[in-house]
């Protein structure tokens, strides 16, 4: 109890309270758009595009540093390692996708080039970069560090997710689903499936700060995956698969504080957990 206080109302605390904020925060749109995944089973797709994320990562960091020492600290700014990250994964968001259209024979090949093109441009550009980095932080998250703008990123991206989501749900639903009958109606099945990607893209970029490059696929999944054993409708498993990201989340931050762990992981184990019982459940 009293460590529970401590968190609530400590000063020292901070840090922490602002974790479980993020957190919170981050849930509504890993929960939407990794049901989505999950029903459209993209999940290999998501994957290409959060190691992209990881070219962006490198590349901002690199442009950050150029401009500083140029003498262009205010447009160093502008090139923030995430804002480029986004940007980044949004281009490998829509290639991707025009890879799946296109490239039916040679598809996962193509996509795998292209995943490990990411995270080579990404490690290239850091080699060219002098000083010290923390790359850990980007590969494997550090959501005890997240500041206060990064909590408004967070925020921001996913209200502008959500908002996206709730305007075009019927059809993203449909393309997820048949995705030949929306083209008999008519509609631009392509470019739905399109504009799910740069969806799943952008909120990649948002799980970063929480999981990292390496574990955000987990995340992205292992929620959805875990509602999906309870529901078929799509609406009642994006705002399970919402719930249970929340939960997972704040239950892996609360062991890995009281019992001195990294909280990335531990946040995909309770995941991993949670998904291994749901399987176990008889149905």
């Amino acid at each position: 109890m009293n460590h529970l206080r401590d968190i609530l109302f400590s000063p020292d605390f901070a840090f922490l309270r602002q974790a479980f904020l993020v957190s919170a925060l981050a849930s509504l749109p890993f929960g939407v758009i990794g049901t989505f995944v999950v029903v459209r089973r993209i999940g290999y797709l998501a994957g290409a595009v959060s190691h992209c994320a990881f070219g962006g990562i490198g590349i901002g960091i690199f442009l950050q540093q150029t401009l500083t020492v140029a003498g262009f600290a205010v447009l160093a700014s502008w090139f923030h390692p995430l804002f480029v990250a986004i940007l980044f994964s949004i281009f490998s968001a829509l290639l991707i996708g025009a890879v799946q259209h296109y490239a039916k024979e040679r598809e996962d090949a193509i996509i795998g080039a292209i995943w490990a093109i990411g995270m080579a441009v990404g490690i290239l550009f850091l080699n060219k970069t002098t000083g010290y980095h923390n790359i850990s932080a980007y590969l494997f998250g550090e959501i005890l560090l997240t500041s206060n703008t990064g909590t408004q990123s967070v925020a921001f991206l996913g209200i502008v997710v959500l908002a996206v989501v709730g305007l075009f749900f019927k059809r993203l639903e449909a393309v997820c689903f048949d995705e030949e009958y929306v083209m008999l109606r008519g509609l631009p099945a392509r470019f739905y499936f399109q504009l799910l990607l740069v969806l799943v893209a952008i909120t990649v970029v948002l799980m970063i700060q929480l999981v990292g490059v390496i574990l955000v696929i987990a995340l992205l999944t292992l929620p959805a995956a875990t509602a999906a054993r309870f529901t078929h409708r799509l609406f009642s498993m994006a705002v399970l698969a919402t719930i249970l990201c929340f939960l997972f989340s704040w239950t892996g931050l609360w062991i890995s504080t009281t019992f001195d762990l990294a909280a990335a992981p531990t946040i995909i184990l309770i995941a991993a957990a949670g998904y291994t019982i749901a399987v176990l459940m008889p149905t």
